[in-house]
Parts: C-alpha cells; structure tokens; sequence
C-alpha cells in the first residue's frame, strides 16, 4: 500500500559529524570546489509505503506496518514500523530503522523518536556506515541543534567487519562518550581506548578525529620515531594545518637526545593555472658524525627543495624547482630524502642539487623551451665557484612534414650561457689577475637542419636517407691570455640507414628478424682545440644510438669523416603476454679522433660490440640485460635488471659491472629490493644496495610489515655503509603505523 503525503518536514537523520581537532585529516590540495548544501524541508511529498497503513481521523495519527519505506527526494527510511502524528509532526520509528540520505551515509537504528521537523531526536542500539569502511556504534546518541549528536558507550573501526567470517576489526577506539557536530564534521571522545586485535594499547582522556565524510582537517597526524646512531633515540610529531582549501601546511618538529630540535615545515598551495610545492628543515645545531660527536661552531643550519608548474595557457607552461642546503652533509646527517627527485626539466646529478627556472611551449610540429640552471655540489671538495651557471639555456624546434615522398625537416635552434665564478689563480694568467679573481665565460649558438625520409625498396628494403647540416658559433673567455674570443664552425653529415625485416607469423608465436646497416659520412676534424667540452663529458656509444648519424650526444663534440654500423635485432612474441627481444651491433669509424677515448666507445677505428637482450614474461617476470664487449670478448660494461612477481614474491633488482669508470677504476655493484608475503597481511622486506668492488653495503633495510583495509605498521632496520669525510657506517631502527579514517591520512594515501 502507497500513501503520498504533503509535508512541511522531512525525514530525520541523526547524522554522524564532529567537533574541535585532535588528529588530522590530510587529503591533496585542490582548487575549492562547490559543496552540495542541505535540502530545504520545503514542500516536499513524502511518499509512504508500508504492507498495511491506517489512519485515525481523531488522533490524525499514520501507522504503518511491515516493510515500511518513506521516501523524500533522495532520502530513504526503512523500518518494520513507523507512527507518524499529524498534529505535533512526531515520529516514532521502529525495529530495523535504516535511514540513508543521499550522500551515501547510512544509520541504523533500533527505534528512533523525533520532533518537530524531525531534525532532532532520540535513538537506541544507534549504528552509522560513514565513507569507505567507518562504522560508528553507540548504545542510544540523542539529537539537538539539529547538528549535535551526544552518544554514549561508543566504538568506532574503519575496519571491515564480516559476521558471517567471524572476522574481527583490526583496530577498533572505545570511549564513554562521544559528540559529533555534523557543521564542526569533528568527532570528539572522553575516555576513549584504543584497541589492536583486542588489545588496549593507549588511553587518553580525550580525543578527536576528523568525521571520514569531512573535507581536510587540521590536527595531529600520525608521528615518527625510531632510534638511530647519529642522532639517538627520535620522535617526530607532525601537525596538519589547513590554510584555505587550496593550501595548507605541516609543521613537523623532532626531538632526539642526541643533537638539537630539527623543525621541518611542508607548505603545499594549488591555483587554477598550476601549484608550489616545498620541503624545508631548519635547526641551530653543531656538525656532527655519525656517532653523534659534534664538532665546529653552532649555527644555523637549512634546506630547501621547492617546485612550482603553472599553465599560462593551453600550449605555454613556466616553473621552477629550488634545491639548496647549507651544508654538503646536512641531508644525510638528518636523513632527508628528495635530492634526486625531479623539480623541472632537468633532474639533479647524483650529490649535486640543481635550482631552475624554465618556460615551455609545445604544439603538434613546435617545441619550445628556455631556462636558467644553478648548481650546488655536495661532494668532496667540489667548489660550486667551478660549477658552471646555466644563465640562460634555450632550444626551439619545428618540423615540416612534406608527405611520404618527402620526409620530414626538422629545424631547431639553441643556444646557451656558462658562467664560472672561481677565487682560484691560474699560473699562466695570475699576471692578468692578481687579485686571484678570475671570469670564465663561454657562449654558444647553434642552428641546425635535419632530415629524413623513409621508403619501401624492392622485397620490402626499408630504405631511410637522411641528412644534416649543422652551424654552431662560440665566444668563449677561459681566462687565457688570449682574452676573449670568437670559434665558429659549419657542420655536416649525411648517408642512409637500411634494414630488411623478415616476418615469420604462426598461430602462436610471430617473430621478426631485421638486419640493419647505416652508413654517413660527416665533417671531419671538427673537434677544434678551442672549443671547450661543457655538455658531452659523459655518454657512451652503445645500442641505443647505434644507428645514429652523430653519435655523440649535444653539441661540444662532433663525430666526423665516415662511419658505419652493422646489426642485428629479432623480436619473438608469444601468445599475448611474452616477449622476447634482442639488438646486437658494431660501430666503425674511418679515423681515430682524439677527442674521443675509451670510456664512451669511439676512441679508436672500431667500437666494442654493444647489445641488449630483453624477455618480458607478461606480469610474472622480466629480465633486461645490455653489454659491452671487446675484440677479445672482454666484457667492459654489463647491466642487468629483472622484475619478478611469482606467488607470495614481488621484487626488483638491478646489477652492473663496468670494467672502467669515470674514476680509471674497475666499478660493480648490486641493487635489489624484494617483498615476501608471508600471509596475506605479514610481508618481510629486504633492500640493499652493495658496492661489490669495495665489498661494502652502502645501504642494507630488513623490516616486517603489516597490512589491511584499515591499517599500516612497519618496523625497519637500516644500514648504511656509505663514507664521506665525517659521515661513516650509521645504523636506525624505524617504527611506522598508520590507521586510516584515524585523521592524518586518507584510505587512498594508504595504498
């Protein structure tokens, strides 16, 4: 039976919201967006469905019996019975009460009475499903304000519950009682106890956590501590603060018994065109090693690594990325990470930070790019006076694409600055300077045209002649006592490279072997004396450019006169999930250039031979291999890397051994981290990074962790082996844990 009746009310909720904060809700920055307001009470029709209705026309009172359903808009209440009264707009609902409001929140209930508008109210055996897996439950929670909800013995897990499995939450917090305010959207607790798999593990006399339907919250969030050999046993509080709702910051203080307070500070703020991003650290603490023994004078001591990107519009971007410390060691003395991340278009150097400013534009046939790049080195004895400034960097290209007959002409232009700033004094022009200030400066400008054609010949030769003309011009100031001066130089190459690929497909497997050759000829003996090597200090000819007309990468120097390479690559893929592949080759050169040596490969009239070798095995495992090898079949680079995902086994390694490296010395390493679950919740983890040649671990961790739905722990040991000047072998303990729906981090963060 349907009756549809008009109403000033709606149906009550006795909604699951907060007050003041205690822990954090942090979720990623965003540009505000519009928040859906509450549904006026209006005149809406309420539509009551029930197995049997009846009304008393003296009383003006509604029963309704048996799978009762009273629907307002978006808004659903469920229970075996409901008495609705006309005259005093009351409502006593009961047995099996459900109420869902739209928004995905959804209370239960034993019986529910309510006033009025049915804002405010009174319920019993009170349960509430808030987002994701929150469950709140209380023996009865009454209603006032129409926001305030008082309840009493309660408990609340963000953790599934499964009766039927008999399946326990992980964590659950109990309290005498409880207030959630659904305009604070704050839920706050006295005496509240926090259970893990039954245990009581904490109390506190009050407590409070951000409702899980709530937006980012201010508070508390889930701290840090461990014990480690430089700074002692550490603790590490993080506080979430909610600026606007784009922006907000977290201010993170660390206490140890070892070295002074260490204030870290996160400041995030997203706009409609682009976002800031910065960590930074600050302390006023002595150096000290890594026993903690501290030595030189007291001061302060910072860093800073920042990143900016912004849209000036749909084709035009800008950014910046700032690195800066004030002592070489200071991120590993505190353990900061992030020196290797990526801050623009560039990423830093190994223990070199890099601050940028750049600009770009980009459409289908354009590139544009244009920055400024400040280095700061961190190794030993590095003088960042001998880093060079990259004051400006500019590149630009456009392509014409005249058709299949006619290929393609790729035009572009660069153009850079080097500034060195040095107080050393140089004995063939301490005459010219002997104040020991001295300026090196060098310029360059290069224009260049490339092109390119590809075309099927005969049986199906891939035929693709190519062609390059190249002007570069250099000012350059070193210091020398020819002062300043002007190098210029036209370059060219041309030639063709040809394969012919053989197509073999079967029901199952289809491979593929393709012969390649290129030949080309360029301007010989264009590696003037005077022209400085700034960018191609470190490259190698290996597979990757074997086919190249200029194997050389950038522009200081130039592959000339005529070369060749001759290879081989085959691909085999089987059904829909393996593959196998492998490139084999060889470079030869008509004369030995000595710009060139035997670190990148084109030292003499013949390179190494150089191949790679690759079998993906769909999502079970993958392995990688590249080589180097000699006339003698000498080995003098390998690099080796494998995934494998196999049973309760998930991990990645990576091995090399170069015969020589930048240094003149034998170099061989070992990095490879792994993950072995031993339940489906119990995971042991193991990472190492190992220098085989010093027999050395530069950083060993072994941890056990534990996850689920609704909670994180892990508790790691690390290593670190690595020396340089005061820092030596350091070891830490770790413990980390996060409950999710707890305030300071969201279900999403934890995955």
């Amino acid at each position: 039976m349907v009756l549809r009746l008009t109403c000033l009310a709606s149906v009550a909720a006795v909604a699951i919201s907060a007050g003041s904060a205690a822990y954090a809700q942090q979720t990623p920055v965003a540009p505000p967006a519009p928040t859906p307001s509450s549904t006026s009470a209006g005149d809406e029709d309420i539509v009551l469905q029930a197995d049997t209705i009846e009304e008393d026309q003296d009383t003006s009172i509604v029963t309704a019996s048996g799978n009762v359903e009273i629907r307002i808009g978006n808004r659903t209440l469920l229970a075996d019975r409901v008495v609705y009264d006309r005259n005093s707009e009351t409502m006593r609902a009961q047995g099996h009460v459900q109420i869902s409001d739209g928004t995905g929140q959804v209370q239960f209930a034993d019986e529910i009475e309510a006033d009025e508008d049915f804002r405010n109210g009174f319920a019993t055996r009170f349960s509430a499903r808030l987002s994701g897996n929150s469950l709140v439950t209380a023996s009865s929670a009454v209603r006032t304000d129409a926001t305030k909800n008082a309840m009493e013995q309660v408990v609340f897990t963000n953790c599934p519950i499964c009766i039927e499995q008999h399946r326990d939450p992980t964590w659950v917090l109990r309290a005498r009682r409880a207030m959630l305010d659904q305009e604070d959207q704050m839920i706050t607790y006295q005496d509240a106890v926090l259970e893990v798999a039954g245990v009581p593990v904490l109390y506190v006399p009050w407590f409070a956590h951000p409702d899980p339907n709530s937006e980012r919250r201010s508070g508390l969030m889930a701290p840090d501590l461990g014990i480690s050999s430089k700074i002692g046993p550490f603790y590490e509080q993080p506080y979430y603060l909610v600026i606007s709702p784009s922006e907000d910051v977290t201010i993170s203080p660390m206490v140890s018994t070892n070295v002074n307070p260490l204030v870290k500070v996160d400041f995030r703020k997203r706009f409609f065109s682009g976002f800031v991003q910065a960590e930074s650290s600050f302390t006023y603490e002595q150096d000290f090693n890594s026993d903690g023994d501290k030595f030189d004078d007291q001061t302060w001591r910072s860093h800073l690594y920042a990143v900016g990107r912004f849209d000036i519009n749909q084709d035009w971007k800008w950014g910046f990325g700032v690195e800066r410390q004030t002592d070489d060691l200071y991120d590993r003395r505190y353990d900061i990470d992030g020196e290797d991340d990526l801050r623009g278009l560039f990423a830093s150097q190994p223990r070199q930070l890099l601050t940028q400013v750049y600009a770009t534009g980009q459409q289908p046939d354009f590139y544009f790019e244009a920055g400024t790049f400040l280095f700061q080195g961190l190794r030993s004895g590095e003088d960042d006076a001998q880093i060079p400034k990259v004051v400006p960097s500019v590149f630009a290209e456009k392509v014409f694409d005249f058709g299949p007959a006619g290929g393609q002409l790729a035009t572009d232009f660069s153009a850079v600055g080097l500034l060195r700033d040095t107080q050393t004094r140089l004995p063939n022009v301490s005459a010219l300077y002997p104040t020991g200030q001295l300026t090196m400066d060098t310029a360059r400008a290069t224009a260049s045209a490339d092109w390119r054609a590809q075309y099927v010949v005969g049986p199906g030769f891939m035929v693709e002649p190519f062609g390059l003309g190249r002007g570069d011009f250099y000012r350059i100031d070193d210091g020398s006592a020819a002062g300043e001066r002007d190098v210029s130089r036209v370059l060219g190459v041309a030639g063709a490279q040809v394969s012919y690929p053989l197509i073999n497909r079967g029901e199952n497997m289809d491979i593929i072997v393709e012969p390649i050759a290129m030949v080309a000829y360029g301007t010989p003996d264009a590696n003037d004396d005077g022209i400085p090597n700034e960018d191609s200090l470190v490259f190698e000819a290996d597979e990757t450019n074997l086919f190249r007309p200029n194997a050389v990468s950038n522009y200081d120097l130039w592959e000339g006169g005529a070369r060749a390479s001759v290879g081989v690559s085959a691909t085999a893929k089987i059904g829909k999930d393996v593959e196998l592949s492998t490139l084999v080759g060889k470079r030869w050169r008509e004369d030995a250039d000595p710009a060139f040596n035997d670190l990148n490969n084109l030292a003499g009239e013949e390179s190494d031979y150089v191949a790679s070798v690759r079998a993906d095995l769909g999502q079970i495992i993958n392995v990688g291999a590249r080589f180097r090898v000699d006339e003698e079949y000498e080995v003098k680079r390998m690099d080796v890397d494998a995934g494998a995902n196999i049973w309760r086994f998930n991990g990645s390694a990576r091995y090399f051994k170069v015969a020589e490296n930048a240094a003149g010395v034998e170099d061989e390493g070992l990095v490879w981290t792994g993950q072995f679950k031993m339940t489906d919740n119990w995971s042991a983890i193991m990472t190492q990074t190992r220098n085989i040649t010093q027999r050395q671990d530069i950083r060993l961790s072994l941890g056990i962790a534990y996850r689920d739905e609704c909670s994180f722990f892990q508790l790691a040991y690390e290593r670190s082996g690595a020396r340089d000047r005061t820092l030596g072998p350091s070891e830490s303990i770790r413990f980390l844990f996060v409950l999710t729906g707890l305030g300071g981090v969201s279900d999403v963060d934890a995955d």
